[in-house]
């Protein structure tokens, strides 16, 4: 059994990780020194360097954190026959799509500022990550069988993937004027269904 951690660690952590949020929002992460994430943070520089070795560890350790609370979150995906009839039914949201955009604005302004900012290449590449793996899972429930799909599995699942990321940034670049039940709503009816009315060409 895991170590519970300290509050006050918890709180030095959440600390120095707004404070490297903020930062980041206001100046880009090549311009913010360790300095001046203590100074937002207000506390000293050898408090930092109990937790982390510079502002590089600190970034990467924050991603971490964060974006494994969302792995915990929306696993396992796809269950059981109850699963797949509520992702026949697009109009009530899976709970796994709900949870995706919960978590994503719980913590919101990291999620957008670590998305956007142009030096940190890597958060977005693990959410992808992240983002591919629950999609695979839920293609794999809906259609176990290869020749039973329209185009090749990975197609899928790199096109879906690509497109719920891109969502996601359009929700919080917008300041989500959406509810997470309605994110999850359209999304999974414009994976299901598609983005047309029935019989718009045919």
């Amino acid at each position: 059994m895991s170590k519970k951690m300290d509050p006050r660690v918890i709180r030095t952590r959440q600390l120095l990780r707004d404070a490297l949020v903020e930062l980041i929002d206001e100046q880009g992460y090549e311009k913010i020194t360790v300095q001046d994430i203590t100074q937002r943070a207000t506390l000293n520089r050898a408090t930092f360097y109990l937790h982390y070795r510079d502002k590089l560890d600190l970034l990467y350790q924050s991603s971490e954190e964060i974006l494994q609370q969302l792995v915990g979150s929306i696993r396992p995906p796809f269950e059981d026959r109850a699963s797949f009839d509520l992702l026949r039914n697009y109009n009530q949201p899976h709970e796994t799509f709900m949870y995706l955009f919960e978590q994503v604005a719980i913590n919101n302004k990291l999620y957008k500022v670590y998305l956007t900012e142009k030096n940190i290449p890597y958060f977005a590449a693990r959410l992808k990550e992240i983002i591919i793996d629950f999609v695979s899972s839920g293609i794999h429930f809906m259609e176990p069988d290869d020749q039973k799909l329209t185009v090749p599995r990975d197609m899928a699942i790199r096109f879906y993937a690509a497109a719920f990321l891109e969502v996601v940034v359009w929700w919080l670049e917008n300041d989500m004027p959406y509810t997470p039940k309605f994110m999850a709503t359209q999304l999974m009816r414009i994976t299901i269904k598609g983005p047309y009315i029935d019989n718009l060409f045919f």
